[in-house]
């Protein structure tokens, strides 16, 4: 026993004095792996308007691979990339390495595409009205003229008619309007006696709108409105080269508002068939002049001025007397 215990005492010394002889495996120190770092990610700008654009922007140090979400996929350490998103949307870039994965994030933000404006619905805005002669004496019947002014704010027909103070009104009638602004029209009205009254133009459709009533007065009155008819000559008699024009003038004068027709008469027979009939209007009491012209030879002749209505009266004849020579003679 005590032999064995001198043994391995003894082998033990010797390995502790012969070195070389035993190897120890010592473990190896792992590589130090630095982490990804995302030095920037952004979207410039961070807002945009429906349909429009934005730049991502980044740069990565110490990744393998790089990539952004949404449809892009894997990019270079550091790029740009335009973007349209419809809606705001999240955008994340991943960059990785041994050590890891890193993640940052940006958001692009959409304002929503503003609504479109609502149609305006087709209406009349102003209806506006008014007659020709609001005062009348004279013959009857007379007819007066209403006209009306519609404005609408866009494109449509109106429907209207018009109406007066006893409860009468016209036919429907329709005015198209191929955008905003303002059509006139008129209507005619025989009135057969005296008689004071409105009338208005009312919109049915599309909307109910009237005018302010155009008020008017008839005096049915045959025999009192021209009052007198003077008439003259501006040279008689006459001596000279012919043929010559003779001008004539004649002034109608009236008590009150009314229309006067005329007509001028010849001595040769000539009336209204070759003469044509004239027309005057008056506002109220007062006088007109009209005038004439005859190109004639030598010879004698008259002229007169005849009014047809509302009464009936006639002017004094204008005698004249024309010689002609001739210089060369």
């Amino acid at each position: 026993m005590k032999r064995f215990v001198f043994l391995s005492l003894s082998l033990l010394l010797l390995l502790v004095l012969i070195p070389g002889c035993i190897t120890v495996q010592i473990p190896a120190t792992p590589p130090i792996v630095t982490p990804v770092v995302i030095e920037t990610f952004s979207s410039n700008p961070s807002t945009i308007n429906s349909g429009g654009t934005s730049i991502l922007l980044w740069n990565v140090t110490g990744a393998n691979s790089v990539s952004i979400d949404n449809g892009i996929g894997q990019v270079d350490v550091a790029g740009t990339r335009v973007v349209s998103p419809a809606t705001s949307t999240v955008y994340t870039i991943s960059a990785t390495n041994s050590a890891g994965t890193v993640t940052r994030s940006v958001v692009t933000t959409v304002n929503s595409a503003p609504l479109p404006p609502a149609p305006i619905a087709f209406a009349i805005t102003g209806v506006t009205a008014n007659t020709d002669l609001s005062t009348f004496t004279g013959a009857c019947p007379k007819t007066f003229t209403f006209n009306v002014a519609l404005t609408a704010n866009g494109a449509g027909t109106a429907i209207y008619r018009w109406e007066r103070n006893d409860g009468s009104y016209s036919d429907v009638q329709s005015i198209t309007f191929y955008g905003a602004g303002t059509k006139t029209t008129m209507m005619q009205w025989e009135m057969s006696g005296t008689s004071t009254g409105w009338y208005r133009a009312h919109v049915i459709a599309p909307n109910d709108i009237a005018s302010i009533p155009v008020y008017y007065t008839l005096n049915c009155d045959s025999g009192s409105l021209v009052t007198g008819i003077i008439v003259g000559v501006d040279q008689y008699p006459f001596t000279g080269t012919c043929p010559k024009t003779i001008n004539f003038w004649g002034t109608i004068s009236a008590a009150g508002p009314g229309v006067v027709t005329y007509r001028w008469e010849r001595s040769d027979g000539s009336d209204g068939t070759v003469i044509a009939i004239g027309i005057l209007t008056f506002t109220g009491a007062g006088s007109q002049t009209v005038t004439d012209q005859w190109t004639r030879g030598e010879g004698a002749g008259w002229q007169r001025l005849h009014v047809l209505t509302p009464n009936d009266a006639v002017s004094s004849k204008i005698d004249f007397v024309m010689t002609c020579w001739n210089p060369s003679q």
